[in-house]
């Protein structure tokens, strides 16, 4: 003979089933909140206010700069980047345009501010061109044709000299936006 089913046997069961479905439902729903934690910590998403920490990177000795104002293009290169476990040395993060002025010299990012396309550097005209889409400015840095698609002037950077080398606080900014708006 079989034996009568006891019925709290299925309510314990179902009891069991409903809070594993709901405990693997609730951990289920983590994960699109947890794949976007990166996004806020990206150091990309920062506002990049704070200059004093962009480091200063040793360009050229202001000797090799021309004393008529022409500007001169350098790679910028970091003596060492940490990221996350890693440490590099002697990295190129990007380049510049220096312009020596008397004793005191300018330095402009190379990218334009338009789309980030490298800017050139045209000695007939005595101007910056970027051939990407004929954003052109003056040897000061501003946009020099209305016409010119970029939404600002070249961006930019913190020089200094010193022990008669000179160095530039090295940044990218966002490109396509009215204001000056740091990356990092």
């Amino acid at each position: 003979m079989s034996k009568p089913k006891d019925s709290t046997d299925d309510g314990d069961r179902r009891a069991f089933i409903t809070k594993a479905t709901v405990g693997v439902s609730a951990a289920c729903s983590v994960f699109p909140f947890a794949a976007g934690v990166p996004a806020f910590l990206d150091p990309v998403s920062g506002n990049g206010d704070n200059v004093d920490e962009v480091p200063w990177s040793k360009v050229a000795p202001l000797s090799a700069l021309p004393e008529d104002g022409t500007p001169t293009r350098f790679g910028i290169v970091r003596e060492r980047v940490t990221d996350a476990w890693t440490t590099l040395t002697n990295v190129p993060v990007g380049a510049v345009y220096i312009i020596k002025l008397g004793e005191k010299v300018k330095a402009f990012n190379l990218k334009c501010p338009h789309l980030g396309c490298a800017i050139d550097h045209r000695s007939d005209r005595s101007d910056f061109f970027c051939p990407c889409h004929n954003s052109s400015f003056s040897l000061d840095g501003s946009v020099s044709d209305d016409a010119s698609p970029s939404p600002r002037g070249m961006d930019g950077l913190e020089t200094k000299i010193e022990d008669g080398f000179v160095y530039v606080r090295f940044q990218q900014f966002r490109p396509n936006l009215a204001d000056k708006v740091p990356l990092t």
